[in-house]
This record gives structure tokens, C-alpha cells and sequence, in this order.
């Protein structure tokens, strides 16, 4: 092979190595069989809905009350309230519903994080087998969320569940939304593929008895973010983990107000990734290391004899991610504009490469 040609061999093989990535995640996701259509002749299982909060008297008043009026026949909604001092207790005392019950922490023990330890106490006290996890300010699709989960699940012990941003229109906000639609593709796909390697804690459900035979977050109680990761990974394989996709069943919140307290919750999420096991960091570096060797290469090509093919293969590419990510968010009714992917590609890839030299080179503040 001469040498003057590696550059463009490896233009072509980072351009189709990336296009096929984003191909695999569309084709996984489309063909993924459908959940359990119901409940018939199927015991029904208590769950216990378990949020930690730390001064959400706010988002308790606007969210609390659709979690409550789930369609489900057993559960309970379980408040860890960690240290608060806003109200939220007496708030939350005030319910007359048999359906709430109220854990109020004052200081924290040695060990742990605050955040851990309000989430340890609240599945320790659950009266029920099955855990389903969200954060005070999220809520539901709609009152079918309990029940779409735990018909995902199937016979396994743990369902992985989708939760996505809202907000009004903005240029972070847009980012925002490609980013945590792409997260949601890559997690489910994985998991679909038999690898689960991340759960998020708004939308996440397990049994009780794995979560202690496992020892809970013994392993990572001094964790300040990314736990939800790291504990899948210690207790989830091909066997036991399902995923969600009934959009019924899905969870949403508010994108945070502003870059830095979005970069804030990233940074902390994103610190998990130092303890992510090896085959996995290879396998979730294969996307963004093609990309940016394509689009860099595509750069060095651009006045070269080259050209139409280096254009050819672009435009496949850029329909690939767009066909792909178009045709996800409509399967999962979150919008996306489209028109702008290629740039958001773009900005996502420049993105990982800052994030993890900021994540290695910062460390993570406390979570409240």
C-alpha cells in the first residue's frame, strides 16, 4: 500500500465506520420487539416510586400530583426529602393521599453522598419488590407510565426507561435535545444488544431484591454522579435488563436554565465514565473518533482530484445520520430539527473531546 494514500483509505474507512454506527443504532431501536401488550393473567407487582429532592418545593407542587394519579393498582410514591429546608416537608405533610409516604433526612453519614444516601434509606424503607426511580422534576407522559414499565420489563429484573428535556427554544436548548436523544439511542441499542451500560435515575426501574443482594451503592457511595451508571453496570447483564420504548412510558424535564448549570450536571454524569469498564469505553470511542478523523480529513480533501468522492460519501453519510435521527425522534415523538444535524454532529463531536479533557482535568463539585 503507498503511503500517500493511507490518508484517504482512512478518510473512506472513518467515514463508513461512523455511517454504520449511527445506521446500527436506527435499525436496533426500529426492530426491538414490542413490549407486553398488558397485564392479563399476570399477578400484579407492587412498585414503589422512589425521588430524592433537596429544596424542590417547586417542582413537588407541579409534578408530584400526575405521579400520584398513576393508573396502576399498587404502588406507593416514596419522598426522600435530603436536608431540606424550603418547605418541602411541611408541603408535602399536608397531602392526605395513602399513597405518599415521606422520609425526611437531616444530615447525611459518613460514606456517602447526600444524594445516595436519601436514595439508600428510601429503597431500605420500600414496601414494595419493585423500584421505579425518577427526580422531582420530572413527570410522566402521561398516568400509563408505572404500567408501560413494568409491562417492558417483562420477566427480567431490571427495565431501563427514557427520559428527555424540555424547555423553551434556544441554542443550548437545541444542542440540549440532540444530545440527550442521542444518549437515549446509544444506552438503548446497547442494552438492546445485550451490553446495558447506563441507566438514567429519572426514568429507571429494578427489583428491590437485586438492588440489596448486590449491596446497593456500597461500591460507589462516595460517588458524586453517574451512580445510576455504575450501578447498572454492577448489577445488569444480557439476561436480566429490558428496555422501554413506549413512549406512554416516558419521562421529562425542564433542560436546565443556562450553560453552566447544564455543564454542571454533565460534568458530574460524565465522571462516571472514568470507572466504565474497558470494552465499553472502546466500544461508545469508535463513534466520535471516526467522526472527527472523517470531518478533519474531509477538510484536508477539499481542493484535491478526490473531491467527488469525498462529496459522495459526505452526502451518504450526512443521510444516514439524518434519515436516522429524524426517523427516531418521530418513533419516540421527541422533536429535533432536523435541517440543523449536521451542524449538531459536528458541535457533539468537538463537544466529547472537550468534556473529557475538562472531566480528567476537574474535579466533580458536590451534588447539592
Amino acid at each position: 500500500m503507498n503511503s500517500l494514500h493511507f490518508p484517504f483509505i482512512l478518510l473512506l474507512v472513518s467515514g463508513i465506520l461512523s455511517g454504520t454506527y449511527i445506521l446500527f443504532l436506527l435499525v436496533t431501536i426500529v426492530l426491538y420487539k414490542k413490549e407486553r401488550p398488558g397485564f392479563t393473567g399476570t399477578p400484579i407487582e407492587g412498585v414503589s416510586v422512589i425521588i430524592a429532592a433537596h429544596n424542590e418545593l417547586n417542582h413537588l407542587k407541579r409534578y408530584l400530583p400526575e405521579i400520584l394519579a398513576q393508573n396502576y393498582p399498587l404502588f406507593e410514591v416514596i419522598i426522600s426529602c435530603d436536608r431540606c429546608t424550603d418547605g418541602s416537608v411541611e408541603y408535602l405533610k399536608s397531602f392526605s393521599n395513602p399513597l405518599l409516604k415521606i422520609i425526611d433526612t437531616s444530615e447525611t453519614p459518613a460514606g456517602f453522598t447526600s444524594k445516595k444516601y436519601a436514595l439508600h434509606k428510601a429503597i431500605s424503607e420500600a414496601s414494595y419488590p419493585w423500584i421505579l426511580l425518577t427526580d422531582a422534576d420530572c413527570h410522566p407522559s402521561g398516568n400509563q407510565w408505572i404500567r408501560g414499565m413494568m409491562a417492558a420489563k417483562g420477566d427480567k429484573h431490571i427495565c431501563l426507561g427514557l427520559s428527555f428535556l424540555t424547555g423553551r427554544k434556544s441554542i443550548l436548548n437545541t444542542f440540549v435535545r440532540f444530545e440527550t436523544l442521542f444518549t437515549a439511542m446509544q444506552y438503548t441499542a446497547w442494552a438492546i444488544c445485550g451490553k446495558p451500560y447506563m441507566a438514567v435515575g429519572r426514568n429507571l426501574l429494578y427489583a428491590k431484591e437485586l438492588f440489596i443482594n448486590n449491596s446497593g451503592f456500597d461500591k460507589y457511595s462516595k460517588h458524586l454522579g453517574g451512580d445510576d451508571d455504575l450501578l447498572i453496570q454492577s448489577i445488569s447483564d444480557r439476561f436480566n435488563t429490558n428496555v422501554c420504548l413506549n413512549t406512554n412510558a416516558f419521562t421529562y424535564s425542564p433542560s436546565p436554565e443556562g450553560f453552566s448549570k447544564w455543564w454542571r450536571q454533565k460534568h458530574r454524569h460524565l465522571n462516571a465514565g472514568k470507572q466504565y469498564p474497558l470494552n465499553v469505553l472502546i466500544g461508545l470511542s469508535i463513534y466520535p473518533f471516526s467522526g472527527l478523523i472523517f470531518y478533519l480529513l474531509c477538510l484536508v480533501y477539499i481542493n484535491s482530484p478526490e473531491i467527488p468522492i469525498v462529496i459522495a460519501l459526505y452526502i451518504l453519510r450526512t443521510c444516514i445520520f439524518i434519515i436516522t435521527f429524524a426517523g427516531v425522534s418521530q418513533k419516540w415523538k421527541y422533536s429535533i430539527f432536523w435541517p440543523l444535524l449536521p451542524v449538531l454532529e459536528i458541535s457533539y463531536l468537538f463537544y466529547l473531546i472537550f468534556a473529557g479533557l475538562y472531566n480528567l482535568a476537574v474535579p466533580v463539585k458536590k451534588w447539592m
